[in-house]
């Protein structure tokens, strides 16, 4: 053989040697920090020896005579050492590969030694090529036998990256046709979120192919989850794993599904948030939910069903009064594009007031749905939504009405569905409902009612009644507490209240930082006061059920009123918020980075600058900051205050500086500086604080530029 072949040959020879010892070993190797990139290379080398391999087994099974071989023997013979060392190479990568978290499988198992099995017959093959000349049976055997490994391996290897049906499901019903369902039984997890977890997720994270030890193939599996954790939690902003590793920026290394893989489309993202955030109940039907919630709009969409919309015999709306009643804490859109129906939502517990209601009363006759969850509405008002001929649905979960005026209700003619659940209304006053002959469904979740009320209710009453889920033997956790109180920024005299939406539930809190538990925490009982800034942890116990989940939400003591402020630096376009105005407009900034709350800063440092009229006594400033490293948002490294009774008179007050997080910390949290001097009268006061100027080595963004966020500042 040739020189440069007899070097290939010698190479590929110890690659499969050393391959051999290892897979005879490898209980106990572990693969170094330095190789993994070599493992990561199998996907890149692996399909050139499967072309070589499988042309030369081709020209093998082609030659039929011994004069044939003459023109391209010497091509044939290149084709086969090359294919045999790059063979060597993608076993090689591939038996490093395997060694990875996420690949436990028979499959990986199959495909693995297959692999071997591929380089070794090789180079077997080119040591004895001599003695196997193509046009002999036995040679056509062998490379119809190698045809078959080669087959055989890359069919398990397609398998472990795109699922088991990766090759055949081009034959079967397509994947992007809608189920055939109607909507009036259609399941929200069965028939629109699973089929996006099938067709987005499930490539990585089933039997055979379980990355970061979670698999999604089943309820039971999703459930628990992976090595990071459980998939959801309604107690954080970002709702767990799963919503905060979609809208991870794309070149994070933890963003999902991964570069290369077919994203989640914004519809598909707003669907799983959705779920999530009501519960993420598996058995829950699409026909339950308001016409306006984003899943019911995703499932007309999907599904359709052969389900028509409701015939309205009122005229549309003005869209120009439909704009103009729209407002920051009020929603009112068209059921459908084409429908005349309009319905409402509110949000801001804290801002509602009656008259919000009240002011729809121009669209009244095409109002036929309204939102009012979470709202403080009280049994008084139910005058008011008595008003609006055309409601088909009214939800008033989680209100404050104890059913009193339930009655009122029976002017509303044409009403069908009513939800009830949370509030404190007693049997008799459900027991009026009937007087509404149009009235279908009422939901009663979580309302007090005892378990022999319900059961009479349901017996005595033409209503289907819905009552969640009931079993003695189940033991269930709690929600947790709901904190009343949504103004973070307390007054002097301000207190913070909670409240449960189960009687009997105790809830116990904590303002030292430490985490509330079931014997030593204090019981509350009334209003918290809040006089200094304070860290509110509270989580619900009760017998019979496990304690809930933490909730918990930072409260500011309110400071003097500034009157006026300005930006030193600009902040980076995208992340202007209101502008000056957002140091002191009475809003902190939630952990939503694209909330609009948010003055960003990444290329210049954050200088904020507050004016007093009249100078103030002040000892303390509290600048509130967010922190989402995976969002390249970090904490400031240095914050320096300055004060005076002027800008022309300012003296360093305060320096605080910190340290870079060391690691990842999942998901995204307020962070807040205090910085405390002696009390000295102030009428500027400013602020700078410098974002990290590169991102360590761990983080996935590492050498760039961090990004910092500041929102509120308070001068107390």
């Amino acid at each position: 053989m040739s020189d440069w072949k007899g070097l290939i040959y010698n190479l590929a020879f110890f690659l499969n040697g050393l391959l051999v010892f290892l897979l005879l070993f490898e209980g106990r190797f572990v693969v170094p920090v330095w190789m993994q990139a070599i493992g990561r290379m199998h996907p890149l080398v692996l399909h050139f020896p499967l072309v070589v391999l499988m042309l030369y087994s081709l020209w093998v099974l082609v030659v039929d005579k011994k004069e044939s071989p003459r023109w391209n023997g010497e091509l044939a013979d290149s084709l086969l050492i090359i294919g045999t060392l790059t063979a060597a190479v993608a076993a090689f990568s591939g038996f490093v590969l395997s060694k990875e978290e996420g690949y436990e499988s028979d499959t990986l198992l199959w495909h693995k030694w297959l692999g071997v099995a591929i380089s070794v017959a090789s180079i077997a093959w080119y040591g004895f090529r001599n003695a196997l000349t193509p046009w002999q049976w036995h040679s056509k055997l062998v490379a119809g036998s190698f045809l078959v490994l080669l087959f055989v391996g890359g069919h398990l290897g397609g398998n472990l990256t795109h699922g088991e049906d990766f090759l055949i499901s081009p034959l079967g019903p397509s994947a992007d046709e809608p189920p055939q369902v109607d909507l009036e039984e259609a399941m929200v997890y069965e028939h629109l979120v699973k089929p996006v977890l099938d067709q987005k997720c499930l490539s990585c994270h089933n039997a055979e192919k379980s990355k970061g030890d979670l698999q999604m193939q089943t309820q039971a599996l999703l459930t628990k989850g992976g090595k990071s954790g459980v998939l959801w939690d309604t107690t954080k902003a970002d709702l767990g794993l799963l919503i905060s590793r979609l809208h991870l920026p794309l070149e994070d290394k933890k963003h999902m599904p991964p570069r290369g893989k077919v994203p989640l489309t914004d519809e598909e993202m707003v669907l799983l948030a959705a779920w999530v955030k009501s519960g993420s109940r598996f058995g829950q039907l699409v026909s339950s939910l308001p016409p306006q919630s984003p899943v019911y709009a995703y499932a007309q969409n999907v599904l359709g069903g052969g389900r028509t919309e409701a015939a309205y015999d009122f005229a549309a709306a003005d869209p120009d009064e439909v704009l103009k009643l729209n407002t920051s804490y009020r929603l009112v859109k068209p059921l459908s594009a084409e429908s005349p129906a309009l319905f409402a939502n509110f949000y801001n517990r804290a801002n509602f007031k009656i008259a919000e209601v009240e002011g729809l009363s121009p669209l009244k006759g095409q109002i036929v749905a309204m939102d009012l969850s979470k709202m403080p509405v009280r049994d008084e008002d139910l005058k008011v939504l008595a008003t609006f001929p055309e409601l088909r649905k009214l939800i008033l979960n989680f209100t404050d009405i104890t059913g009193a005026t339930l009655g009122e209700l029976k002017k509303l003619g044409k009403l069908k569905e009513l939800s009830l659940s949370g509030t404190a209304v007693k049997m008799e006053q459900v027991k009026a409902l009937k007087g509404i002959p149009s009235l279908k469904r009422v939901y009663l979740w979580s309302t007090g009612l005892t378990k022999a009320e319900l059961a009479q209710l349901k017996k005595e009453s033409g209503i289907a009644l819905e009552t969640g889920f009931s079993g003695d033997s189940v033991v269930l956790a709690l929600n947790p507490p709901i904190i009343v109180t949504e103004n973070q920024l307390v007054a002097a005299d301000g207190a913070v209240s909670l409240k449960h939406q189960i009687s009997g539930t105790i809830i116990r809190y904590t303002v030292d930082g430490t985490e509330p538990d079931s014997t030593t925490s204090p019981v509350y009982q009334k209003p918290i006061p809040i006089t200094k800034n304070t860290v509110l942890k509270a989580r619900a116990f009760r017998t019979g059920w496990y304690g809930s989940t933490q909730v918990g939400k930072t409260f500011y003591k309110a400071g003097y009123r500034v009157d006026s402020a300005r930006l030193g630096l600009p902040s980076d376009q995208g992340y202007k918020a209101k502008g000056a105005l957002s140091l002191f407009d009475g809003k902190v900034g939630d952990t939503e980075r694209v909330s609009g709350t948010w003055l960003g800063y990444n290329q210049n440092d954050f200088q904020g600058f507050l004016y007093f009229k009249k100078p103030v006594m002040a000892s303390n400033i509290t600048v509130n900051t967010l922190r989402s490293l995976g969002s390249y948002i970090f904490p400031p490294v240095r914050i320096e205050v300055w004060g005076g009774v002027d800008e022309k008179s300012l003296k360093l007050l305060k320096v605080i500086t910190t340290e870079i997080p060391a690691k990842d910390i999942p998901g995204a949290e307020n962070l807040v500086y205090e910085a405390a001097f002696d009390p000295r009268p102030l009428g500027c006061i400013k602020v700078e604080a410098k974002p990290v100027a590169k991102l360590p080595a761990w983080h996935a963004g590492k050498g760039g530029k961090g990004w910092l966020f500041v929102d509120e500042i308070i001068v107390n």
